[in-house]
């Protein structure tokens, strides 16, 4: 991870060096990105010639607060509310020498998503990598969703929760992730872009992993790395 995120110098990719590959993994709350991002990472490792594949969710926030010296909490409360008073900041600030305004902490987890993007062979979890990592041509930007039933049920078997208290979690995180996405992009109005849109309740999971893998595979992400190996090209 020290490595992922570097210093300064490695902040963005060299001029000869492909940016990616990298698979933006959108989804709705309940549809399972984190296990499902997994056994992707999985399949991936067997079919696409690359390091070795991983999943990157939590480690974002955690590799942030790394760099800014702030506990991940800190991290984590930019992105969990709508509004910050200048007066909680004040305090902030006297109250920690490692002190960090939101705008940094923000331009921080952007760089460090950014990063991991190009650094590539990662699948980024929400974290508004879609977003982030839009312009790079080595990338897949895909989005789970499902019907609101569908969810309810996912949750209240994987979490034990009652009707709803599913319901309840569905609208909470769901918030939570919208104010986490409008920290990153450019305008209000921008629109959120995906490659591919699967409903993930009308197929088994392994399924739509290979839905998937065909989309890496039709958008010639795995013939343009080929390329930029000696033994391939």
């Amino acid at each position: 991870m020290n490595r992922r995120v570097g210093d300064e110098r490695k902040k963005s990719p060299s001029p000869n060096r492909m940016a990616g590959p990298v698979i933006t993994l959108s989804r709705e709350v309940g549809c399972g990105g984190i296990a499902f991002a997994s056994l992707l990472a999985e399949e991936l490792n067997k079919a696409v010639y690359c390091k070795k594949w991983q999943v990157v969710s939590k480690e974002v926030l955690h590799a942030s607060a790394n760099e800014l010296q702030v506990h991940p909490e800190k991290v984590h409360r930019v992105f969990s509310r709508e509004e910050h008073t200048t007066f909680d900041e004040i305090l902030s600030a006297f109250s920690s020498k490692y002190y960090k305004s939101n705008r940094t902490i923000t331009k921080t987890v952007r760089e460090v998503i950014r990063n991991f993007a190009c650094d590539g062979c990662c699948i980024i979890v929400g974290r508004a990598g879609h977003l982030i990592a839009d312009d790079i041509e080595n990338a897949l930007h895909v989005r789970l969703v499902a019907p609101i039933r569908w969810r309810v049920d996912s949750l209240m078997v994987r979490k034990k929760l009652e009707h709803a208290d599913a319901l309840k979690y569905i609208k909470e995180t769901d918030k939570e992730r919208t104010i986490f996405r409008d920290h990153f992009r450019k305008n209000k109005h921008e629109e959120e872009r995906f490659d591919l849109v699967v409903d993930i309740s009308r197929f088994e999971i392994a399924q739509v992993v290979k839905i998937v893998l065909a989309a890496f595979e039709a958008r010639g992400i795995n013939e343009r790395l080929k390329k930029t190996i000696p033994h391939f090209g």
